[in-house]
């Protein structure tokens, strides 16, 4: 009982940790909005009409290294991926005709978290070790809520329901 409680409350600070680098997220993606809107306004970025149209947008810092993407991938869909000053994918936000999916990333650019909303399985939460293999699965199928624990090859040691 004492074993199920601890996981518990490590699953929950986990949760609690991703839903804050969730929301800096967010106000990351907003700065850059908020960013690319003010250089527009003050004509660093120029236009032929009312709008700019482009398949690929690349963002970069002042020593020139790739900080953010923004495009649209055949079959995928449009997406923005960012990158820490290390050059790694830090995070990245994609709209595939199955549903928008958030990646997260650690510094090694190994993907440890996934949230989508998967249209027909609802939405869920993966959260991968160290090697990118899926560890913790939280979904929603319908109204049931199901959180699996997976062991290194992949197979549930506990679930529910």
């Amino acid at each position: 009982m004492t074993d199920e409680r601890s996981e518990t409350a490590r699953l929950e600070e986990r949760l609690r940790r991703l839903e804050r680098t969730n929301r800096l997220l967010g106000a990351g993606v907003a700065a850059a909005l908020l960013a690319m809107a003010g250089a527009w306004s003050t004509g660093a970025v120029k236009a032929a009409g009312e709008e700019v149209a482009t398949s690929r947008l690349v963002l970069t810092d002042s020593a020139g290294g790739t900080r953010a993407i923004m495009s649209v991938v055949e079959g995928f869909g449009p997406s923005l991926v960012l990158y820490g000053e290390n050059g790694k994918a830090g995070a990245a936000l994609a709209l595939p005709p199955e549903g928008p999916t958030l990646a997260l990333y650690d510094r090694n650019g190994q993907l440890r978290t996934r949230i989508a909303a998967i249209e027909g399985t609802g939405p869920s939460l993966v959260l991968n070790d160290s090697k990118r293999k899926p560890r913790v699965q939280l979904s929603l199928v319908g109204e049931v809520p199901a959180l699996v624990l997976l062991n290194e090859a992949g197979q549930p040691t506990w679930k529910t329901p």
